[in-house]
Formats: C-alpha cells, structure tokens, sequence
C-alpha cells in the first residue's frame, strides 16, 4: 500500500522553503508543520506541554529536543484525516532531533515516507534576498507576501553580519542531520534554488514527487 509522505526541507534563511512550503500547501492540499506555531498554539491552549513550555521560555532556557520532538510526533498522530504529505519547513534543527524523529519512524509509530529536500542557492543571491525581503509583521502569519492584510516588515535579524553568524550555525546543523539521514540509507533530493519561486517548484514536482 502507498504510504503518505512526509517531506523534509532544507535550505538556509532566505533559500525558499517557506515559499515552497506554502505552494505545496495551496496546490495539494497538503499540511505545514511549523515547530513555533505548535509551540504557541499549546501555549495559547493552555496545555499540559504549553505550561512547561511557558516556564521553560520562561527561566532563559532552549526547549528540549525531546519536548519538541515528542510535541512534532503527538500532532502528526492527532491528525483524524492523514494528508497526502505534510511538509516539515526547517524541521529537524539538530541531530538530536533527526535521531529521535527517525526512531519513531521506524517503530512505525506514524505511517509516512521521510522525502529529504535540499535546496541548494549561491551565496551572494542568498545574501540579497534576505538582506531586501519583507514578511508580514503579523507572527501567526509570517509570510513574505500580503496575504493577511497586515503590515509587511523588514525583520530585525535580516542583516549581513546577522546572517553569517546564522548561516554557519544553519550549515553545521544541516551536514550533521543529512550524513545521518543518509547513512541509514535515504536519498537526498537536491533543487537549484537560484531560479524564480516557480520554476523551483515546477522542479519539485519533476524530480521529487
């Protein structure tokens, strides 16, 4: 039987997971998973894991790769009607995270194919679309286009010396998480990023779907 899929996106800031994300989403119908909005959604719920959250934000400190894992894998588990693919847009961040997701893949806790997408860009264009783009200033939306009506923005992050520092964290993080994935035996499907939001998810349906 056909297995549901559950699509992996890597890219540094600015290479165009979340325009390609969001494109998925309006053209299949299928589900983004954001790891902030489920965290402020238990917030904003009040739930058992949104109080822990709260107080670990709280006190300085980082969420725990396990909460977030465990948090990712109760919601795909909740979803009463199993998409055709979910899109994980900058998930999973670390190691730590990628090992813990494959592990309850494979105890077939949750019935998907991992697909891997990388997208690879030239540096300096990356440089220019973050350092020029605009998103929307309202934070549940986030989008780089007016969709919700609310006021667009340059983020405060979206600076030179801002994004080296990300891109070397980004880049150490994603070579650690692809080596695992990929010596347990899954493919990576590459994309050029350099082209229009279009033609990149014109590729997306030729090479990985």
């Amino acid at each position: 039987m056909k297995k549901n899929k559950i699509f992996l996106f890597f890219g540094p800031p600015g290479s165009g997971k979340g325009t390609l994300s969001e494109m998925c989403v309006d053209q299949f119908g299928w589900l983004q998973l954001s790891t902030g909005n489920l965290c402020r959604q238990h917030i904003a719920n009040g739930t058992v894991v949104g109080k822990k959250i709260q107080q670990i934000i709280a006190s300085g400190q980082l969420v725990s790769d396990e909460i977030i894992v465990n948090m990712v894998v109760d919601w795909i588990k909740s979803q009463s009607t199993k998409p055709e693919g979910i899109v994980f847009d900058g998930y999973p961040r670390t190691l730590a995270q990628a090992q813990m997701l494959y592990d309850f893949w494979q105890k077939q806790l949750f019935e998907f194919d991992l697909v891997l997408v990388k997208l690879n860009i030239d540096r300096q264009l990356l440089f220019d679309r973050v350092t020029h783009r605009i998103v929307c200033s309202n934070k549940n939306c986030g989008r780089v286009c007016d969709v919700c009506g609310s006021a667009l923005e340059h983020r405060p992050d979206d600076t030179q010396d801002s994004l080296k520092l990300r891109l070397k964290i980004y880049y150490q993080h994603e070579q650690e998480i692809l080596d695992f994935y990929v010596g347990k035996g899954l493919k990576i499907h590459e994309l050029n990023a350099d082209q229009g939001a279009r033609n990149l998810f014109d590729d997306f349906k030729k090479t990985v779907l």
